[in-house]
C-alpha cells in the first residue's frame, strides 16, 4: 500500500487522478496472494518497523519451513486465487508450507518398507517437540490421477537412488548429530519482578519506619538495596530435552544460550528457547547434480515432479543398503552450455552460512535493525 498507493510521495504521474491514493489492486506492479486455506504452520510473533520483508521474517519462516514463491502472472496463466484481478506481468508474492511437518509427511524411512508417515507434535509448553507416526496413510489424489507431476508434501514421490544406473551425476551428503540437549536465557527479571521487590521493600521499611517517625525511609533503603536485588530473581531459565539426552547417550553437549532472550520468562523468551533447540538440531543434507527429466523434471506448478521448498527423498551410497532421507530442496542451480545437456544443483536440507564471516554479519544486520528500531540510528 505503501509503494503503490502513494500515500507519503508524490506518484509517479501527479497530474494523473488515478495515481493519486490508488487502492486499485488490479493497477499494482506486485501484490501479495490471500491465504484462502487454512493455516497449520508453527505460530511466532511478527514484529517490524519500517523493515523490509526478508529482515522481519527471515528466522520466523526458517522456523516455521515455510518458502517464499514469488511468480509473474502473465495473461493466459490460471489465476492466482479466485477472482484474482491482476495486470499483465504482476507479481504476485506467495509464502506456502511445503514441508507439512506439522500435519504429516515423511522425515525417512527405507526401500523395502517405503517411508514413514510421522507429523511433529509441539507440546503444550510450547518448546517439546515429539515426533508421531500415522499407522495407515491415504494415498494423495495426486498420485493416482493419470499423467500429473508433482509431489504432496504430505508424502513425498520424489527420490533420487545414488547408484551407477541413476539420475545423480554427483553428490555430497553431510550429517550433523544433535548438538546441546539444554538450553538457557534471560538477562533480565520477569516483567513486574523488580517492580513487585521495590514495592515491598518500600512499603515494609516505610511501615516499619512509621514506628520511630521515619515514614519516608522507605525510598532510601529500596534505592540501596536496588542494584543487589535488581535482574536477579526470575532472570534466567533453562529448558532441556529428555528425549535427545537419551538419544545421544551419556556424552554429549550439555547446554546453549539462547540468543536474544533477553527477558526471562516472557513470550520473546520463550521462542528464542524453542529457536535454539531448532538450531541444535539433528539435520543431513545433500548437495547433488542431477540431469533433468531422469527420471524426475524439475519444475512447479505441474511443469515438474518438485521444485524449490518441495520435500524429496534421497539414498547415499555406503549407508545402510535401502535407508531414504527425506529433507526439503533448499537451492536450485541450473546449469546449461552448447556442448553439455542441462543439469540441476540441488542443495537438499538445511542450507546455512558455514563461513564464520558470513554468520557474523547476519547478527550484525540483526543488531543494526534493532537499533534503527530504537531510533539509534
Amino acid at each position: 500500500m505503501r509503494l503503490e498507493s502513494s500515500l507519503w510521495t508524490l506518484p509517479d504521474d501527479p497530474m494523473d487522478p488515478a495515481q493519486w491514493f490508488n487502492f486499485n489492486q488490479s493497477t499494482w506492479g506486485m501484490v501479495v496472494k490471500p491465504d484462502l486455506t487454512p493455516d497449520h504452520s508453527v505460530g511466532g510473533i511478527v514484529h517490524a518497523r519500517f523493515k523490509n520483508v526478508h529482515e522481519t521474517g527471515r528466522r520466523i519462516v526458517e522456523d516455521a519451513q515455510l518458502t517464499w514463491e514469488p511468480r509473474r502472472y502473465l495473461e493466459g496463466d490460471e489465476a492466482p486465487w479466485p477472482g484474482a484481478d491482476i495486470k499483465h506481468g504482476c507479481l504476485v508474492w506467495d509464502l506456502v508450507d511445503n514441508s507439512a511437518f506439522t500435519t504429516g509427511t515423511s522425515f525417512g524411512g527405507n526401500e523395502f518398507d517405503g517411508l514413514v508417515r510421522q507429523f511433529v507434535n509441539i507440546g503444550s509448553d510450547g518448546k517439546t517437540e515429539t515426533v508421531e507416526s500415522v499407522a495407515d496413510p491415504n494415498i494423495p489424489e495426486l498420485y493416482t490421477t493419470p499423467g500429473a507431476r508433482g509431489t504432496d508434501p504430505s508424502m513425498p514421490g520424489v527420490i533420487w537412488r545414488d547408484g551407477e544406473h541413476s539420475g545423480i551425476q554427483t553428490s555430497m551428503f553431510s550429517y550433523r548429530p544433535a548438538q546441546d540437549v539444554g538450553v538457557v536465557g534471560g538477562g533480565h527479571s520477569a516483567p513486574g519482578v523488580n517492580e513487585t521487590i521495590s514495592a515491598g521493600i518500600i512499603s515494609l521499611v516505610g511501615f516499619l519506619g512509621s514506628m520511630i517517625g521515619q515514614s519516608q525511609i522507605g525510598p532510601a533503603v529500596d534505592a540501596v538495596l536496588k542494584p543487589i536485588y535488581t535482574d536477579t530473581i526470575l532472570a534466567f531459565g533453562k529448558w532441556k530435552s529428555p528425549a535427545r539426552a537419551q538419544r545421544l547417550g551419556w556424552s554429549h553437549l550439555h547446554e546453549r544460550f539462547a540468543e536474544g532472550s533477553d527477558r526471562g520468562y516472557t513470550l520473546s523468551w520463550l521462542l528464542a528457547m524453542r529457536s535454539a533447540m531448532w538450531a541444535t538440531r539433528e539435520t543431513t543434507s545433500c548437495t547433488v547434480t542431477v540431469t533433468d527429466n531422469a527420471p524426475w523434471k524439475i519444475g512447479q506448478n505441474g511443469h515438474g515432479h518438485c521444485f524449490l521448498g518441495s520435500r524429496v527423498g534421497f539414498t547415499v551410497l555406503g549407508m545402510k543398503p535401502g535407508r531414504i532421507f527425506v529433507e526439503q530442496i533448499s537451492e536450485l542451480v541450473l546449469e546449461w552450455g552448447r556442448n553439455m545437456a542441462p543439469l540441476w544443483q540441488l542443495k537438499i536440507g538445511q542450507r546455512e552460512p558455514q563461513d564464520p564471516i558470513v554468520k557474523a554479519l547476519a547478527l550484525l544486520q540483526d543488531f543494526f535493525g534493532m537499533l534503527q528500531d530504537l531510533g539509534v540510528l
